[in-house]
């Protein structure tokens, strides 16, 4: 055997090898899609709480895309191995469009990150200042929104939507909310129980979680004023549920660039050695 023949065996075999781990990842984007779907946090809840489908609409397109992955992969699997030129061909072609897709829309995602930011920001504040526990009992969608963001704010231990303790988008802004402006003066509380620390849940800590001025100290919440608001209040969640979920994606910032690079990588490998096989198949034939 020659030195193009041990080539072209070597092609189709990391060819075949390639396609079996984007076969992988094509299902595990479809179970990741499903999984969020249907989860505690899925497409409902999210719309509950930031007003927008665009969750939803990502975990359809993660769907559709891991499906769409799923069946190339199978055509490049069986285009290699059978050495059908027609197969590769498509699957170069498709494939090619994938790799240039993804990474425009990574570096879409990058350079607009801080108006999708922005945008889901605005949107929170809204479902907190309009819909929480508002008509709680005849609005379904205002029930629905109270209640994941009574969810969201104890399972992650936060308060509001973002900043940290002087921030006016965390605790303080359930000042500005119908919850807050629809209560009786004589007995108002200031954030919902599910902002309070629950080892501070007796009479005691609830109101100094949840009552202005229970707190001698004037530079820690409850305050009606952020001017000189500078200590954390150990009965309260300081900081916004956004702040917190964006903390944990830093944490994991290395992880998830490493699994896009490789993703990539694995695409851009597979795009190349079709060519390549296409182009040697034609000769042997020819």
């Amino acid at each position: 055997m020659g030195t193009e023949g041990c080539w072209f065996k070597f092609m189709k075999f990391v060819l075949v090898f390639f396609n079996f781990l984007v076969l992988a990842a094509g299902a595990i984007a479809i179970g990741l899609g499903a999984w969020a779907l249907a989860s505690e946090y899925g497409a409902k809840e999210m719309k509950a709480i930031t007003g927008s489908e665009l969750y939803e609409g990502g975990c359809i397109v993660l769907i559709v895309g891991g499906s769409i992955i799923c069946i190339l992969a199978l055509c490049g699997c069986l285009g290699a191995f059978f050495e059908r030129r027609v197969l590769l061909g498509i699957y170069f072609v498709i494939m090619l469009l994938i790799l240039i897709l993804f990474v425009v829309g990574a570096v879409l995602g990058f350079f607009f990150r801080d108006q999708i930011e922005a945008t889901l920001e605005k949107q929170m504040r809204e479902t907190i200042t309009q819909r929480f526990n508002v008509s709680y009992d005849k609005d379904d969608t205002n029930k629905l929104a109270t209640d994941v963001w009574n969810k969201i704010q104890t399972e992650l231990k936060c308060c509001g939507v973002s900043g940290n303790v002087s921030s006016p988008n965390a605790w303080f802004i359930y000042q500005s909310s119908k919850f807050f402006s629809q209560q009786p003066d004589s007995d108002r509380i200031y954030v919902p129980e599910s902002c309070c620390n629950p080892n501070f849940k007796n009479a005691t800590g609830l109101a100094q979680c949840q009552k202005n001025n229970y707190n001698l100290d004037t530079s820690q919440p409850i305050q009606t004023t952020l001017d000189k608001v500078t200590k954390l209040n150990p009965a309260l969640y300081n900081n916004g549920c956004l702040s917190v979920i964006e903390d944990e994606i830093k944490k994991h910032i290395l992880a998830i660039a490493g699994i896009a690079v490789a993703i990539i990588i694995v695409v851009l490998i597979t795009v190349i050695f079709s060519v390549g096989m296409c182009v040697m198949i034609g000769k042997r034939k020819s």
